[in-house]
């Protein structure tokens, strides 16, 4: 049975593309995630997401390789629903197509970034820091959970050497899916703000107050300056 924590999140974050009419995609696409229904622009097409193919065994095996496991929570996002993209708002998910997702996923871990000061030192990639494209978001398993779930950070290539290179998101990846939900349910975006439309600002600052509170060890605690630092800083 899918966590529901996961479920509530990839059902609300797809709902939210739907609604904004961004399920198209460019490139190619596998035949079953194709959606016709939608009119092609361009060259993007279409999408919708399909049922997982993924299954234990090929996630048992993608930890052997590793050396890491993967947090319960992930492996159920994993095996819920193929889907070109979620929500954006801090983590960018690697792509989980039913063609490659496991390739998808090792080119994360091996290739994409300096395995040596990631994977090697106990950090699981499974997607991108989407506010100034950082590097990769992580759980970061040296920090394991009774539970087995691990804290979210990401790794920071600008910042390589330094106290600044791996930096929080949130304290667990159930409190990562709990706040990225409340981000898919709310029609506006609540992290950044500039200048220009002063009336937005008090709906924001009420809105990350919510989003912070949901986390209070992480994305409300040693992660605060992260989430306070586009704009907006949470109502008193």
């Amino acid at each position: 049975m899918t966590n529901l924590l996961v479920k509530n999140y990839v059902d609300e974050a797809l709902a939210q593309l739907k609604h904004l009419d961004l399920m198209r995609s460019p490139g190619k696409l596998p035949d079953s995630m194709r959606d016709t229904s939608i009119p092609t622009s361009d060259d993007w097409i279409g999408w919708k997401p399909v049922t997982s193919t993924v299954t234990d065994a090929e996630l048992d095996a993608l930890e052997k390789e590793t050396k890491l496991a993967f947090p319960p929570a992930y492996r159920d996002f994993l095996k819920y629903l193929h889907f070109v993209d979620l929500t954006e708002t801090g983590i960018r998910f690697e792509r989980h197509l039913c063609s490659d997702w496991r390739e998808k996923l090792r080119r994360a871990y091996f290739q994409s970034w300096p395995h040596e000061r990631i994977l090697d030192i106990g950090l699981l990639p499974f997607g991108e820091e989407s506010q100034m494209d950082a590097g990769p978001v992580c759980f970061d398993t040296r920090s394991r959970l009774q539970d087995g779930d691990c804290p979210v950070v990401f790794w920071d290539h600008e910042w390589t050497g330094t106290d600044k290179e791996i930096r929080p998101l949130f304290s667990s990846s159930a409190k990562m899916f709990e706040c990225l939900t409340f981000v898919a349910q709310t029609d506006f975006n609540f992290i950044y703000h500039n200048n220009n439309e002063p009336a937005a600002l008090p709906k924001k600052q009420k809105a990350l107050s919510h989003f912070l509170a949901i986390d209070p060890d992480g994305a409300g605690g040693v992660a605060k300056d992260y989430w306070t630092s586009w704009g907006v800083c949470p109502a008193i």
